[in-house]
């Protein structure tokens, strides 16, 4: 989480805001809605495979050297079916921009073949090559992309310069964890089996429906904002900024689900361990999600302006909206690993459907008055249904719920987080940037005296992830 820390926001604020500042808002938003379109066929390039996969492999450790071969089989398969059916797509919804759809269509290929490679080596238990490994694709970009912006001659770059080096980056990573997967792992090299493809299929089914629901209440946003709003994708561009920030965030809580999901999916017949795993996990997720909530609201406006050239006042609004919903799904990153690692993939899909259908109606109903900001509240109260439905589902489902004191600590640590930060910035006239320092090294000091970072829990992760290799 520390490599990613540094890693990620390096890569965002350096590169990606470098982009729309070179770019502008305006051709910006147009990519931004091409790569969610493109993304809403992400199930057919990856139904589900990364998530069934995580939790095989660590139950069936012993098939490991010729399943390895299948799953290569498999994507190769599938990312022809993925570029195909996009395309057709996309000719009928009128995104003619041929080259950046194949572009990105062989991003997101390249990203879920290395992300499928992580899911072998954290459930065959080499986790600490798997967080090495972790960043290692932004890295890339943060090298390639860093010199083209600020040491290249020129430094001149388009948005379609800027998808084919992100596709080097991600080839030079896939490279990397293949070489990587064949020292630590002895494969098996099998010829292709049809059988064996349809058995995995068949068994990624359900986590198709999760896939596809997931992405379409994530992604839609910035695809009804382009389409439904004719201001040449300017708030679909205001959407971009604020959502560049919610992504950089989101990421803590996506970094700790993907290191809890193998240790779920290890211990699932032991109700002990789960609850530890449950408890920690709802504890650090929702400290992390508390700071940075505070961060943005009392100082995402300064923040925003030093990131964007273009900086106005829809940025910060947006923002604000966004932030409050990456606080519902990190803590939702928590409980649906659960489900997921225990198999409870039917229930678990009415929740996203539920929320697909909330997503869209609430779109409909806040993009025309709202725009950008429409869009983010729209998110939020998805969000919140959905994490509200996977917490009944894991109580009602596994019999399991975190603590109630936790949630007392935590709420106990909210408030006073919220009065430290308000407290810094109203009275003590320093420079923000300091002020801001000081309001988060106060709270995590806190959170040590309020017992929320626990030694103990530490030793809970240290130990499970010992027995689930």
């Amino acid at each position: 989480m520390v490599i990613n820390v540094l890693i990620k926001p390096m890569y965002i604020f350096l590169i990606e805001a470098k982009i729309q500042n070179v770019v502008g808002t305006e051709v910006y938003g147009a990519y931004f809605s091409y790569f969610n379109f493109v993304f809403l066929f992400q199930f057919l390039n990856d139904p589900g495979l990364q998530n069934w996969n995580a939790q095989f492999v660590p139950k069936n450790k012993e098939i490991i050297s010729a399943h390895i071969t299948q799953l290569i089989y498999a994507k190769i398969i599938l990312a022809f079916i993925f570029i195909g059916i996009t395309l057709c797509f996309a000719y009928l919804f009128g995104f003619d921009d041929i080259d950046l759809l194949v572009l990105l269509s062989t991003n997101l290929i390249l990203s879920s073949i290395f992300m499928l490679f992580r899911t072998v080596m954290a459930g065959m238990g080499f986790y600490r090559t798997d967080s090495w490994l972790s960043a290692l694709d932004k890295v890339l970009m943060i090298l390639i992309l860093g010199y083209v912006l600020y040491i290249s001659a020129d430094g001149l770059i388009d948005i379609h310069k800027f998808a084919f080096l992100q596709c080097i980056a991600y080839l030079i990573a896939c490279i990397v964890i293949f070489l990587l997967v064949l020292v630590k792992i002895k494969i098996s090299v099998d010829a292709f089996s049809l059988a064996h493809f349809i058995k995995i299929i068949k068994q990624c089914l359900p986590y198709i429906l999760t896939l596809l629901f997931m992405t379409a209440y994530n992604k839609l946003d910035g695809v009804m904002l382009a389409k439904m709003l004719d201001d040449n994708h300017f708030q679909a561009g205001v959407y971009a900024s604020a959502y560049r920030l919610y992504d950089a965030a989101n990421m803590t809580g996506y970094l700790f689900a993907a290191l809890l999901l193998p240790m779920y999916a290890s211990h699932i017949f032991d109700p002990k361990i789960l609850k530890d795993l449950l408890n920690a996990g709802v504890k650090y997720v929702s400290l992390m999600s508390f700071l940075l909530v505070c961060t943005i609201f009392y100082y995402g406006e300064p923040i925003m302006q030093i990131i964007y050239e273009a900086y106005v006042t829809d940025f910060y609004v947006t923002l604000k909206w966004l932030i409050l919903s990456y606080m519902m799904v990190a803590i939702a990153y928590i409980y649906g690993s659960l489900l997921v690692a225990s198999g409870k993939i039917g229930r678990l899909n009415i929740v996203f459907g539920i929320g697909l259908i909330i997503n869209i109606v609430l779109n409909l109903i806040f993009i025309p008055h709202y725009q950008a900001a429409g869009a983010a509240m729209a998110s939020f109260i998805t969000q919140i249904s959905v994490l509200a439905g996977q917490i009944y589902l894991t109580n009602k489902e596994l019999n399991l719920f975190a603590d109630r004191k936790i949630f007392i600590k935590l709420i106990q640590f909210a408030f006073t987080c919220n009065v430290v930060f308000y407290v810094l910035k109203s009275v003590i006239i320093w420079d923000w940037i300091f002020n801001l320092g000081l309001s988060i090294l106060i709270c995590l000091l806190l959170s040590f005296i309020l017992k929320i970072i626990d030694f103990k829990d530490g030793m809970t992760l240290v130990e499970s992830r010992k027995t689930s290799k």
